[in-house]
């Protein structure tokens, strides 16, 4: 973890020397984890942004490209199911502080499973964490989590927050009064 730190800061230092990025307000004491393309950053988003376009629309025969607002009515967003499907449910392990979404733990031991030749269990698991999941029973996650005996990948401890869900989406305000 201390190299992935490391290689990551790393990343920044170049990324900010060259111009890819800068720190988001930086004269005024800057705003943590936040950046602004520089000039490299901005043509390099723009090539992305433009190989995708081709990529995704203009080469496909049954495609075509919309750009739409960000801010719709908010049916538009519960229509489209990111409403009921941009929440996790998500745990920590109190020691290295690490945020897990809990189906990802669970699928990894599943996959576990499976590599050891345990395809039933496996199936029985993964029935299991369905339906706590469509419940949304978080104790009984939690409990499965233990249970199994899951680790954290960082600490390597089993020390685990309660399961809580984790909202993917920010909430707006459109107007001058919310």
């Amino acid at each position: 973890m201390a190299n992935d730190t490391k290689r990551f800061q790393a990343i920044i230092s170049h990324c900010k020397e060259y111009g890819f990025i800068f720190p988001s307000s930086e004269i005024y004491d800057g705003l943590s984890a936040v950046y602004d393309y520089g000039q490299y950053g901005s043509e390099l988003k723009k090539n992305i942004r433009d190989h995708w376009w081709k990529s995704m629309t203009q080469l496909q025969e049954n495609i075509v490209g919309i750009d739409a607002a960000i801010f719709m009515h908010p049916t538009t967003w519960k229509a489209s199911g990111h409403v009921d499907n941009f929440s996790d449910p998500m745990i920590d392990n109190k020691d290295s502080k690490k945020r897990y979404r809990v189906d990802h733990l669970i699928e990894a031991r599943i996959d576990e499973l499976e590599q050891e030749g345990k395809k039933t269990e496996a199936e029985g698991l993964q029935t299991e964490m369905d339906r706590l999941l469509a419940a949304s029973d978080f104790d009984g996650l939690k409990k499965l989590i233990e249970d199994l005996k899951i680790k954290c990948s960082v600490s390597g401890t089993s020390k685990w927050t309660d399961v809580r869900q984790f909202n993917l989406m920010f909430s707006t305000q459109l107007g001058s009064v919310s």
